[in-house]
């Protein structure tokens, strides 16, 4: 079972100078852009609250932002065969995360008096993306840690992965989030608060 997670891994995610990397942020960013355009649809027939139109627009935003900076530095990696020079965009990403979370807490302060479901659940995930994206670079810079310990990776990859599928399907059904299915979308801390 390990062994075809790690070959999964290594067909579909990993990224090194002497291969092209396929990447799942095409399919991700076309899951996004359809709920963006849904998420207007709704706002335009009144059926979508406003914070989670601006939810949407931010998540979508910042991801196809991030989705840009990580295929330039996957290409600066095939092109120059230099993967030690571009693992601080782990930390970059960290702090894009993070920057566009109090960005979404200032348009609803602006815009809209009511935070929804979505907001918090976008909150909590993005949070979750950004600890794992420091792990990764403190792992890498930090430590000076290359190839030992290989399950972080994995796990990191599934993190990311997971993270962006969830916040595609509830930016696409945000009603989701009114459902017992919210406890696989949206991780329920802290514990014993409700949201």
């Amino acid at each position: 079972m390990i062994n075809y997670i790690i070959e999964l891994y290594n067909e579909f995610m990993f990224a090194s100078e002497t291969r092209d990397a396929f990447s799942l942020q095409v399919v991700i960013s076309l899951l996004y852009l359809c709920a963006l355009v849904l998420s207007v649809f709704r706002a335009i027939k009144n059926r979508e609250l406003f914070s989670d139109f601006l939810s949407i627009g931010v998540v979508v935003t910042k991801y196809l932002l991030t989705s840009l900076l990580m295929e330039k530095v996957l290409l600066y990696i095939h092109n120059s065969h230099a993967v030690e020079n571009a693992q601080n965009v782990y930390l970059a990403l960290c702090l894009f995360n993070l920057l566009s979370l109090w960005f979404l807490y200032l348009l609803h302060q602006k815009f809209s008096y009511k935070f929804g479901l979505l907001f918090f659940c976008v909150i909590k995930l993005t949070v979750g993306l950004s600890v794992a994206h420091f792990i990764l670079w403190f792992k890498f810079v930090v430590l000076d840690i290359q190839a030992e310990h290989a399950y972080i990776h994995y796990m990191y990859s599934f993190i990311v992965l997971y993270i962006s599928i969830v916040l595609a399907v509830v930016m696409l059904f945000p009603g989701l989030l009114k459902t017992k299915l919210k406890l696989l979308l949206s991780p329920s801390w802290p514990f014993g608060t409700k949201t």
